[in-house]
């Protein structure tokens, strides 16, 4: 059948002096075209997100937007066609029905309202990751510290050492005690080095 044998049919009985005793009004239906959805704009920030949508056919056609996951569902009607708009938190969908067929367009949503999810998942891994950052550079910090420390210590106590080494070494000489008269002039000379033992002249 095509759309021209559209219209109405009567049925009668010949037998019965072709009596009318039905009627029917048959209507061929094309199937409906596909919609076309299509976005218009978008904006997104940290907290929200923003899309104007347009879904039309040939002689239907709804201007609508989608804010934070919600939208208003939308229908227009012409003849036998209907036009309808509606959206989930993950898709927005155009509906295009007739009484013997549908066909449908569909949009994801994630696409245009990414950042925030972004977002927030960063937020998440930033406040889970910040108290460990601060608790290895406390670590670090202290280490760096107490190393610094610990070597300038030891490095304080070879330089004493050696200055206390050097001095085991210098020559010295001893008082030189005179005597006159009948006492005995002492003199005493001694250059001092590791275990060596002071050396003595007496003279009368």
């Amino acid at each position: 059948m095509t759309k021209t044998d559209s219209g109405l049919y009567r049925a009668r009985a010949i037998e019965d002096s072709n009596k009318l005793f039905a009627e029917y009004k048959v209507s061929v239906i094309d199937a409906v075209e596909a919609p076309v959805l299509t976005v218009n704009s978008n904006w997104s920030s940290s907290d929200s997100c923003t899309v104007s949508i347009t879904c039309r056919v040939h002689e239907l056609m709804i201007n609508s937007s989608y804010q934070n996951n919600r939208c208003s569902p939308e229908e227009v009607t012409s003849h036998i066609n209907t036009l309808i708009l509606d959206c989930s938190e993950e898709s927005i969908i155009c509906y295009h029905s007739n009484p013997v067929s549908w066909k449908q367009d569909r949009i994801n949503i994630k696409q245009f309202c990414v950042n925030i999810k972004k977002k927030e998942i960063l937020q998440i891994q930033l406040i889970s990751i910040f108290p460990i950052n601060l608790l290895f550079t406390v670590i670090a910090m202290a280490v760096i510290v107490f190393g610094g420390l610990a070597l300038y210590c030891c490095c304080k106590n070879k330089t004493d050492a050696k200055q206390a080494d050097d001095t085991d070494y210098d020559d010295v000489e001893t008082l030189t005690q005179k005597m006159t008269g009948d006492t005995w002039t002492t003199v005493t000379y001694c250059t001092v080095g590791r275990n060596q033992t002071p050396s003595s002249s007496h003279d009368r």
